[in-house]
């Protein structure tokens, strides 16, 4: 009887500890799982415009809800064929959710800005020198030929791609529209991070909970 009493005692108290160890376990492989869950890489546009320099006086603003990348260059006939358009389309935008800025693939900065005088182009435009901080995380759009544009939200999400001295203009031209679906996504994504980060609270607290209740039993 007595050998029954502390084999059924033994076995309780056994009981009262493997039960927070196995609580203390599935947490411990949960928080594990979690962190081997890679996460896609949000590219910060505003980041990286702060890392290079311009040819022309004019900056970008740094909080647009759409970036337009042009790709161009003074030897490029069709970049200097719509180099007014992209001035239009600039003034347009200017100040309203969006950006034109352009890469210039000139040899070096003084080329570039001998263009910049000469067509009177008023956008952003980056130097030769550091258009690779940009070009290296946005590709280019369409065939990647010169003029070729390419329209990012301020994560780096890409929207919409393309090239030649029609369509790139074309492109830019809806602007108004990219804006606008540009801060839905924006809003979805805040609302979606929010409810996350609310469940994951949720989730943690529950989790504390069954380990202090099995703790008690």
């Amino acid at each position: 009887m007595r050998k029954m009493l502390t084999f059924w005692t033994t076995l309780l108290l056994l009981s009262g500890l493997v039960l927070p160890l196995q609580a203390q376990t599935d947490d411990s492989i949960s928080a594990e799982s979690e962190q081997l869950v890679e996460e896609p890489e949000v590219i910060s546009i505003p980041a990286l415009l702060k890392e290079v320099k311009y040819v022309t006086k004019v900056q970008p603003k740094k909080k647009a809800s759409v970036y337009f990348f042009l790709r161009s260059h003074s030897r490029c006939g069709f970049c200097r064929k719509i180099s007014a358009q992209m001035n239009d389309l600039y003034k347009e935008m200017k100040n309203k959710g969006a950006e034109l800025i352009m890469l210039n693939g000139d040899p070096d900065t003084e080329t570039a800005l001998k263009w910049a005088e000469e067509a009177s182009i008023t956008i952003p435009m980056i130097t030769p020198e550091t258009a690779s901080v940009i070009a290296s995380k946005v590709p280019g759009g369409g065939s990647g030929g010169s003029p070729n544009v390419m329209a990012v939200m301020a994560d780096g999400s890409q929207i919409e791609g393309t090239s030649g001295a029609s369509k790139t203009p074309l492109l830019v031209g809806g602007w108004k529209d990219m804006v606008k679906e540009a801060r839905k996504a924006q809003a979805k994504k805040k609302a979606e991070t929010g409810k996350a980060k609310k469940s994951k609270k949720g989730k943690k607290k529950k989790s504390k909970k069954t380990a202090s209740e099995s703790e008690a039993v």
